[in-house]
């Protein structure tokens, strides 16, 4: 009972979320492989319990005029002062002082494009070359006219030796903009929306600059943060927030059938304007994402009552029946508590449960099948009674602890299970350094991106950082809204940012060991990938800066520019995935010391075959605790297991290698 009285400060304002630095119960796993999705079917008008507000903004957004048509600048790419020092992998595109990308799910920047024998990568980014801050944020390249969307493309014929097309990308809005994502149609041209107001713009052919098509909706519809997909019909499919007076942020959709010239009228998913009857509001900015292949358009997005959703047209998007719509990931609270306040009202507490943070992304396969991945973040609910109406308020608890081990989750369509992916740090973070830049709703992996290959095997990038990798600043960490605050700085050890891949092979619900993309000292965020994986690569993109965080959320920080890259990765060097075979039992030498353990516990492995050995604690009810794999192939591995945050019991150790296992007991005392 205790656990609820004590609160902490609102790390967010904007967001409505106010949050308790507590620990879960003892019971609550925190690293879940498989979990059971009671309303994995219940539709979306199901009762909720709360609302709990909108997702933070970077300030309102000046009127956009029609932007004249320009050509592709080929000048001398400027020399950074403050250039990022370490090796990068990849290619530079371009840099900006304007380096906050998204607010949770990061949007699609990148297509490829195969013209005969030329194969090349087109991007967009946002972005301000001006490093002036704005007078009330203080954010750099906020101010005048200078931030917006910026398009380049890339020569990727030799996958490993790109050629940079536009030395000097040039912005494509005449007013400040931006946070686009980027659609491709089979004729090779691309598109682009940005605000405010939603606009759609579009070039004709690679290499050649975007120019505006149409202003989708008017400045007061107060519609930002869209996003883009085509499907097989050549459709485009748009959504955007949109802020309703009296009624917060809501998920908006519209369908142009002639490439972006014309768009039809607005559908609104979320809030008292959705098709099934009053519905929860929406979360606010970049909490959803839009996929389309053949017919099918699939959107999937968080709503401000935390559940996950989708909606699915199977006609390209001309209808988007109530059949088609479905809660994913809810949090399934039950009471365990009540007593009356010190004012006298009643209260409802629940119990703590994994839930759905915005920070997602969907793409559908080869076969017509829908993947989503979503981070998690523990929850709780107080509800109160007051004159027989309940209410309540949702609280998010993004301590210490809990972010070590909770990364994200995955499922599919048809399927009632989500399965653990995407930890943080590659496997755990060990709790040392201070994260940068963290919202309201984030946990420690961010910014999920997907991508598919021929074979239908799903492709991951996100965004954690690496353990030990740090330096060591001043920064605020008052929490609360730092651009409106005075500094309350604090000497740190603030964590680089690193972008992180992993895949999981058609047919099995295996995600490999993350393999660390990025080096170590330098901030790398905001990883973006194609949705094609072809020709054995993965193409993203992402930014790379020199002090921790953003100079949007830690405007303390020096008014450094990000430089941005586009990276060709090679995904042979992203780690096997080990499919178990039940029936073949793995020949090793096992051993676990000291075994009952009270605080640590140390596996000793040596298998008969070499290759790399992975490692995974379950409970006695199938919940994965931890996973790590061996550094090399030799076989023999020694794992230190820190038990002391586990409960008393008995936990199943189970070593694969070559699709083989074996499975040892280990017993933790209290």
């Amino acid at each position: 009972m205790n656990r609820f009285v004590t609160r902490f400060h609102m790390l967010n304002v904007a967001l409505g979320l106010v949050l308790a630095c507590v620990a879960l119960p003892a019971q609550t796993v925190l690293g879940t492989q498989r979990l059971t999705i009671p309303r994995a079917t219940e539709s979306v008008n199901s009762p909720v319990r709360q609302s709990v507000g909108k997702v933070s903004t970077n300030g309102g957004e000046p009127e956009l005029r029609v932007a004249m048509s320009s050509p592709v600048l080929r000048a001398t790419m400027p020399k950074l002062v403050d250039a990022v020092q370490a090796e990068l992998p990849g290619i530079e595109v371009g840099f900006t002082y304007y380096d906050f990308q998204t607010n949770s799910a990061m949007s699609n920047r990148l297509v490829y494009t195969a013209d005969g024998p030329d194969k090349y990568v087109q991007m967009v980014w946002m972005v301000s070359k001006d490093s002036t801050r704005d007078i009330t944020t203080r954010i750099p390249g906020f101010a005048g006219n200078k931030r917006g969307t910026h398009y380049t493309f890339l020569e990727v014929g030799n996958p490993d030796q790109p050629a940079l097309g536009i030395e000097d990308w040039s912005k494509v809005e005449t007013l400040r903009a931006g946070w686009p994502s980027i659609v491709q149609y089979k004729d090779g041209l691309i598109g682009t929306p940005s605000h405010t107001p939603v606009s759609f713009y579009g070039n004709s052919g690679v290499g050649d600059q975007p120019i505006l098509y149409k202003n989708v909706t008017a400045p007061a519809d107060s519609a930002v943060w869209a996003r883009a997909a085509v499907d097989g019909q050549g459709n485009t499919h748009l959504i955007y927030n949109r802020t309703i007076t009296g009624q917060g942020n809501q998920l908006a959709y519209r369908r142009s059938t002639d490439g972006g010239f014309t768009w039809g009228s607005e559908t609104i998913f979320t809030g008292a304007s959705a098709p099934e009857g009053a519905l929860p509001n929406g979360a606010g900015g970049d909490t959803y994402a839009v996929t389309a292949r053949g017919d099918k358009v699939v959107i999937l997005y968080t709503d401000n009552s935390v559940r996950m959703l989708s909606r699915t047209s199977t006609d390209g998007g001309a209808t988007w029946p109530s059949t088609g719509a479905r809660v994913i990931f809810s949090p399934n609270y039950s009471d365990i508590d009540s007593s009356r306040n010190e004012f006298g009202t009643f209260e409802v507490f629940s119990d703590t449960v994994l839930t759905p943070n915005a920070h997602l992304d969907v793409i559908i396969d080869g076969d017509g099948v829908s993947h989503y991945v979503v981070g998690v973040v523990p929850s709780y609910v107080i509800r109160k009674d007051t004159l027989g109406t309940r209410s309540g308020l949702i609280y998010i608890l993004n301590t210490r602890q809990n972010m070590r081990t909770l990364g994200m989750l995955y499922t599919s369509e048809g399927d009632s299970l989500l399965y653990r992916m995407a930890p943080p740090c590659g496997s755990a973070w060990d709790g040392n350094g201070y994260p940068m830049n963290l919202r309201g709703f984030d946990g420690s992996s961010r910014w999920p991106q997907l991508g598919i290959n021929a074979a239908n095997d799903i492709y991951c990038v996100y965004g954690s950082w690496k353990n030990g990798d740090t330096k060591n600043i001043f920064s605020d960490t008052s929490g609360g809204n730092q651009q409106n605050e005075p500094d309350t700085l604090s000497q740190v050890d603030a964590l680089n940012g690193h972008v992180w891949a992993t895949y999981k092979p058609a047919g099995v619900n295996i995600w490999s060991v993350p393999t660390d993309v990025t080096p170590v000292g330098v901030n790398c965020q905001y990883g973006t990938l194609c949705d094609e994986v072809i020709n054995g690569r993965m193409y993203l993109g992402y930014s790379a800066s020199v002090n921790p965080g953003d100079g949007v959320t830690n405007v303390e920080m020096p008014a450094d520019a990000a430089k941005v890259m586009m990276l060709a990765f090679d995904v042979s060097k992203l780690a096997v995935v080990n499919s178990v075979n039940e029936s073949q039992t793995l020949d090793a030498a096992i051993s676990i010391m000291p075994n009952p353990a009270h605080d640590v516990a140390t596996i000793r492995i040596k298998t008969v075959t070499a290759g790399r050995v992975t490692v995974s604690i379950h409970s006695t009810l199938g919940e994965t605790v931890m996973t790590s794999q061996s550094p090399d192939q030799s076989g023999t591995f020694d794992l230190v297991v820190a038990t002391q945050n586990l409960s008393a019991g008995t936990y199943h150790c189970i070593v694969e290698q070559h699709g083989a296992r074996t499975v040892v007991p280990l017993v933790v005392v209290r």
